[in-house]
């Protein structure tokens, strides 16, 4: 229907190594904010297709997760820059148009220029502004209830600035 807009879906781009804070934030915009995420641990195709090594169903599994998603958060941490499929989920949702957020974990002090071009987000206060955005109908709603940085620093202290 024209005229509607589709409910927000953050994809939850990461390395492998830094599935425990991905699955952290992940749930924390799940069951607190409301917001629907892909996060790869939850899609069970591409589980299975992992554990028998199906080349191109992992492929199709992820480019289904970000044709769903309306926006793309990736974790950047020192491991990313090993990492083949981050960049390629940037390169998908930069060629769609849709938006792109790092947050900048913990230990990285440079991020490359096809990152910083995008929105940033450096401390926990960035990432609460971030969130505070997010609701089905941005900030209209939540005005009153916005996500402060104390209680996003309590959850994510130990990930994020």
């Amino acid at each position: 229907m024209e005229g509607v807009r589709k409910s927000n879906c953050v994809f939850i781009s990461h390395k492998k190594e830094d599935t425990d804070v991905a699955r952290a934030i992940s749930e924390y915009l799940m069951n607190k904010i409301c917001i629907d995420v892909y996060f790869d641990e939850n899609d069970n195709g591409l589980q299975a297709a992992t554990q028998v090594e199906d080349d191109r169903y992992i492929v199709e599994s992820i480019k289904r997760g970000l044709a769903c998603s309306t926006h793309l958060l990736c974790l950047i941490s020192d491991k990313t820059k090993l990492s083949w499929w981050v960049p390629y989920e940037i390169g998908i949702m930069d060629n769609k148009g849709l938006s792109i957020t790092s947050l900048k974990l913990r230990g990285i002090d440079e991020l490359p220029s096809f990152l910083k071009i995008n929105k940033v987000l450096y401390t926990c206060e960035d990432f609460a502004n971030y969130v505070h955005t997010l609701g089905p109908y941005g900030t209209i709603f939540t005005e009153g209830k916005k996500y402060d940085a104390q209680s996003i620093r309590q959850e994510f202290g130990r990930y994020i600035d």
